[in-house]
């Protein structure tokens, strides 16, 4: 079966966090799962390379494809008159002039969407299904389809995103669910509260299929030399991988690392990585709170980089308010880092398996971050042992037993009329 992964959303998903992951680990899982199973990965044309990890671990039957790039003349073309109408001024008696320019631009814009359309239709009839990782699409297929609904998060947040976009937004949600063969998510929490509760998708539509520990960090394997801390960055910290969104709550963690620095004096940090920038109300509140100096924000960070802040982590703390679930606490436990996890329904579901050795946080309350980090810090080695104990039971699933599952959900939508 050729099975497509659609990974263009006006950008490449990359295999670094969130949807991206999922994406890169889930393909080696399908190869792996399946000998028959050929993959394609639908790129944005100006970045393919993103994807070629995935294509090397493939053995050949792991391909990325793209609409093809501008080139040579229609480049130059849409060059010189993009830059003729910036150049242009307000003085009426280059309105003629400027309305020319806009006509010929939208012109050339209308042929060139009209050739990628076609192009990607080809592409799309190339593969017998396509999973949709992501939910948030203008495309039709002439194909089945299954789409992957991570959560409804800017639902339930919508100061995320402007009004206009959340309607954009919801309008795509509404349109790609209902066009697919199969709904699929990774926890019952979101099946149950934002599939059937809030899109009201019908139960038989819908699949759950849980994700895997991250199969790419090292785990114990040591670190390079050339994965180092960043400057500044000393021990004990607190580490937090994810991007700059009002729902993963940094500012709980900036607020608790306050408290822990006015309860212990100067020991602890709080390290930040993520594809987006430090918003300015975070800016602010670090700014206010005194603890600029004890704050780092790395930005995006390699896989490689990602490892050594975990393992040289005191913990990894995730504040969030809403998930479907937390791969940057299955990496830190795979990198033999304690984790700590919010007390939502989500990350419960998720590590159920770990009883006691898995501490919840109240996201509401940053004091109650102090309490666990004393826990950790008065055992940290048996805390580690109890934590590995859990992960092992939970390591026994992996991505080929989750491709397994895609499978079954992707053949089943392909055969159906």
């Amino acid at each position: 079966m050729r099975i497509g992964i659609w990974c263009d959303y006006g950008f490449t998903l990359e295999p670094s966090e969130g949807i991206g992951v999922f994406v890169d680990n889930l393909v080696r899982g399908l190869v792996a799962a399946a000998p028959d199973c050929h993959v394609t990965l639908k790129a944005h044309p100006d970045n393919l390379a993103a994807l070629e990890p995935a294509v090397r671990a493939g053995d050949g039957r792991i391909d990325v494809v793209a609409e093809s790039p501008l080139r040579g003349l229609d480049r130059l073309t849409y060059k010189l008159v993009r830059g003729l109408r910036k150049s242009l001024g307000a003085p009426d008696e280059q309105q003629s002039l400027r309305q020319g320019c806009d006509m010929a631009l939208a012109a050339w814009q209308r042929r060139l969407e009209t050739d990628r359309e076609a192009e990607r239709q080809q592409i799309i009839a190339s593969c017998d299904v396509w999973l949709l990782p992501y939910v948030s699409l203008d495309q039709e297929f002439s194909r089945p389809t299954v789409v992957a609904i991570h959560d409804l998060v800017t639902y339930h947040f919508p100061d995320m995103v402007s009004p206009s976009r959340l309607r954009i937004l919801k309008q795509r949600v509404s349109r790609v669910a209902a066009a697919a063969r199969l709904v699929a998510c990774m926890s019952n929490f979101i099946r149950d509260h934002d599939l059937i509760g809030t899109l009201h998708l019908p139960p038989e539509k819908l699949r759950v299929i849980p994700p895997a520990v991250p199969s790419d960090l090292q785990g114990d394997a040591a670190v390079s030399p050339e994965a180092h801390l960043p400057a500044g960055v000393t021990a004990p910290y607190l580490f937090y991988p994810a991007s700059f969104r009002p729902y993963k709550n940094h500012a709980w963690l900036v607020e608790a690392l306050a408290l822990l620095k006015r309860r212990d004096g100067k020991r602890w940090q709080v390290v930040f990585t993520g594809i987006r920038h430090c918003p300015a109300p975070l800016r602010h509140l670090i700014s206010r709170l005194g603890v600029a100096a004890d704050v780092f924000v790395l930005g995006k960070v390699s896989r490689e980089q990602l490892q050594s802040l975990y393992r040289h982590a005191f913990a990894t703390v995730v504040p969030s308010l809403y998930e479907q679930g937390s791969f940057p606490a299955m990496e830190a436990l795979h990198c033999g880092c304690p984790a700590v996890v919010s007390a939502i329904p989500a990350l419960q579901e998720q590590f159920a398996g770990f009883g006691a050795a898995m501490p919840y946080l109240d996201p509401a309350d940053p004091a109650s971050l102090a309490p666990i980090v004393d826990r950790i810090e008065a055992d940290r080695a048996g805390f580690v042992a109890d934590q590995q104990h859990a992960f092992h039971v939970m390591q026994q699933y992996t991505w080929r037993d989750a491709a397994v599952r895609w499978l079954d959900v992707l053949t089943e939508a392909a055969s159906r009329s």
